[in-house]
């Protein structure tokens, strides 16, 4: 039965967490110490500052300005001493000397059962920020106290919009009897707690501790700890408060963690009966016992030595009898408590208890399991098998005719556990990614559209990550990606397909995610599809944005033939123009002669007529000169720099008006030329094969669209029917004076639009 369940169980790996998590550097720009806080307004008001802000930083400024207007309008109390007013140091007594002996060496399930090795360790950073972080290099907060004679240089601690900066950021902090902007962090923004306790630590002013134990108190008082909550803050956190010999403040933070259910360390604990003994606060013991049998009744575990050692610290205080008792009172306790054995020794029982979860569908019991589990486990591998065999019985034994989805029930419940960490939400994922693949494998999309909407809504970014079973344990960021976006698409969701790639920001085929062939070619299946369905509802943007990431376009490593999308692109430019979106079919247009993608010349010529028929002249030339490249239209060699310009009849009157223009660019210089007006400048409208239908009532509607084309220009141009040739094709002249007011009026931007080097 237990190899049944975990079939995989040798072959589990340690867990690979890619996060893109950026780092963030705050730059700050040094003031010198002849700046004062004029300086700084000053600062934030130049131009400099505009040009560096984004619209977020703006609003960042203005706050920031808000905080020094009314600062400036408090009372000055610069005259006050600095270390008596905030920051008085309450002396317990001599230094240290010595203790009785060295700790007891702590084995591995000894320790805080909430503070694992793995459960914060650097292979496993948070995969996204949740929080807004301003740009603190508009706001510098370096404020000189003249009477002291001390510059507060900001602690550059990473603050949202709303919060005060001179409370959190500055050692004097916030001198406002009424502060309009926030000094505790509020609900949601528990990172911005923990990274101020980062900050306060590592500053290790006692003034700043003092109130980092207050940020602390007040923030967990109110709100449960989240994925965002650091153990190893904690327990830095009270040492640092040892250091510094605050030992109420170290009961009050210690108390309160318990009532969290987020135990410190039990070195912590031995740490704080040696500081007490070693101080020797006799007033102290009474508190500090109690603090002692509220850790062990909620759940920290001390072996018979660490008893030992204790009572042995406690004898050094001349504690009463009754003080002992209650230490012993509490061994045996403990002593009688069912023995825990180490996963890693029961590991057995857990696969039992996993195989009676599947079989009785109880799959909140297979949760809170798992919870029990990662309390208990010491060792990371271990706790990973574990983990393996739960993928495999979320999946094993399928039976289609019922309706629920054991992932998510089991995730739910995994979810609602307050220790839920990152390390949890890499593990639910990559259990999500096996869940994901075995109803692929089955097509059940309306089931592996419920495991992606569960990973959507518990904010886990999957597709960093790897499957903890079966092939998915190997597959490549591009093969996950296609499998998602094709369970959305199947069960009904265009835009979980969309947001699927836009997420993992379209990589296909990269030196960091590589694939096979296979992948590439499943990807550029499912972009078509995509982009075949977006058509069919007139979405042209979005379906722009498919094509662009079809493959070949990303990298070089996508060995791809863009110009086989030509047949794409062009319906897609097709159906652009005939909506007249011209934005749209403009950039389609400029995208597909960019990447060298064969256009279809009828299109864009319509693109050409239809812009400048709405007046987007500007556009309209560019195209038409792209389309000279391309060879859309007969070359101009023969006509340029001569008297005679030759337009083909099939053109439209914007057609022949742009052909035109070139034609007097061309000429510029001999139509201006004094003396010259005695030379003739000839249009022949050519009668073309080409054109369709054919027939008189056709060439005689070109004309038409000539002298339209002349009567459109700015300023008007006059054409003169000449004669015919012996082609039967019209001859008009082009009339000297209206030419020369043209040039005159429009040579210095046709010069640069239409003289160019090609032609």
């Amino acid at each position: 039965m237990k190899s049944e369940t975990c079939a995989s169980l040798s072959a589990a790996n340690e867990i690979k967490h890619d996060s893109k998590d950026a780092n963030i550097s705050l730059g700050d720009s040094e003031t010198s110490e002849n700046e004062n806080l004029q300086d700084f307004n000053e600062q934030i008001k130049s131009s400099d500052l505009e040009e560096k802000c984004t619209v977020s930083d703006k609003a960042t400024v203005k706050e920031e300005k808000e905080n020094i207007d009314e600062v400036c309008k408090s009372k000055d109390s610069r005259n006050e001493e600095l270390a008596s007013g905030e920051c008085q140091i309450a002396a317990l007594g001599p230094k240290p000397l010595c203790l009785l002996g060295p700790p007891p060496v702590l084995s591995g399930h000894q320790e805080d059962k909430m503070l694992k090795p793995w459960m914060n360790d650097s292979r496993f950073p948070g995969s996204y920020p949740i929080l807004k972080l301003q740009n603190l290099e508009t706001c510098e907060i370096f404020k000189r106290e003249k009477n002291i004679g001390v510059f507060q240089k900001p602690l550059r601690v990473m603050l949202p919009h709303g919060y005060c900066k001179f409370h959190f950021n500055t050692l004097r902090g916030c001198e406002r009897t009424q502060c309009k902007f926030a000094h505790v962090p509020e609900q949601g923004d528990e990172k911005v707690c923990m990274d101020v306790l980062k900050k306060y630590i590592a500053a290790s002013e006692l003034c700043l501790l003092h109130r980092a134990v207050n940020i602390f108190m007040e923030y967990y008082r109110k709100f449960p700890p989240g994925i965002h909550f650091d153990l190893q803050v904690l327990n830095d956190f009270l040492i640092s408060l040892l250091k510094h010999y605050l030992l109420k403040e170290v009961f009050q933070v210690v108390n309160l963690s318990i009532m969290v259910k987020m135990l410190p360390s039990l070195k912590i604990l031995l740490k704080i009966f040696e500081h007490v003994a070693t101080m020797k606060l006799r007033n102290v013991v009474p508190a500090l016992i109690d603090t002692f049998c509220k850790l062990v009744e909620a759940g920290m575990m001390l072996d018979p030595e660490h008893f030992n050692y204790i009572v042995k610290l406690l004898y050094q205080l001349q504690p009463s009898k009754q003080e002992i008792t209650t230490v012993l009172e509490m061994k045996s306790r403990l002593q009688m408590r069912p023995f825990k054995k180490k996963w890693n020794c029961d590991l057995d029982s857990a696969l039992n208890e996993i195989e009676y979860c599947k079989e009785k569908g109880d799959w909140t019991k297979l949760g809170n399991l798992y919870i029990s589990v990662k309390l208990g486990c010491e060792k990371f591998e271990d706790f990973q098998m574990f983990c393996t065999c739960v993928a495999e019985a979320l999946t094993k034994d399928y039976k289609e005719e019922k309706p629920s989805v054991p992932f998510c029930e089991f995730a739910e419940t995994v979810s609602k556990d307050p220790q839920n960490s990152e390390v949890d939400k890499t593990l639910l994922g990559r259990i999500g990614i096996s869940a994901m693949y075995f109803y692929h494998r089955v097509l059940q999309w309306s089931k592996g559209r419920k495991v992606l909407d569960k990973l959507y809504e518990l904010k886990i970014r999957f597709t960093s990550l790897k499957g903890l079973t079966g092939p998915e344990k190997l597959a490549p960021k591009c093969q996950i990606v296609n499998i998602a976006a094709e369970i959305f698409l199947k069960s009904g969701s265009l835009d979980g397909a969309i947001w699927i790639l836009r997420e993992s920001e379209w990589i296909i085929n990269t030196p960091p995610w590589p694939c096979d062939r296979l992948d590439v070619l499943n990807r550029h299946n499912l972009l078509c599809t995509i982009a075949h369905e977006l058509l069919a509802k007139s979405l042209y943007r979005q379906t722009f944005e498919i094509l662009q990431n079809l493959p070949g376009f990303q990298n070089s490593q996508e060995t791809v033939e863009v110009s086989q999308y030509s047949l794409l692109y062009n319906k897609l430019l097709d159906a652009c123009i005939e909506s007249s979106s011209l934005g749209m079919s403009s950039s389609v247009a400029e995208f597909m002669i960019s990447k060298n993608i064969p256009i279809n010349f009828s299109f864009l010529r319509r693109l050409i007529t239809s812009l400048g028929r709405s007046c987007l002249w500007l556009k309209a030339r560019a195209h038409y000169k792209s389309a000279l490249s391309l060879g859309c239209y007969p070359p101009l060699e023969g006509n340029l720099y001569r008297k005679l310009l030759l337009i083909p009849s099939y053109l439209s009157e914007i057609e022949m008006l742009l052909a035109i223009e070139i034609f007097l660019v061309s000429n510029a210089s001999s139509i201006q030329s004094p003396g010259t007006s005695t030379q003739m400048l000839q249009i022949v409208l050519k009668r073309c094969e080409e054109s369709k239908p054919r027939g008189k009532d056709d060439y005689q509607a070109a004309v038409e669209r000539l002298i339209m084309a002349a009567r459109i220009s700015d300023p008007k141009l006059f054409v003169k029917h000449m004669t015919v040739n012996v082609n039967k094709e019209q001859v008009y002249s082009l009339e000297h004076c209206s030419a020369l007011k043209w040039l005159k009026e429009n040579m210095k931007w046709a010069g640069k639009v239409w003289l160019f080097s090609n032609h």
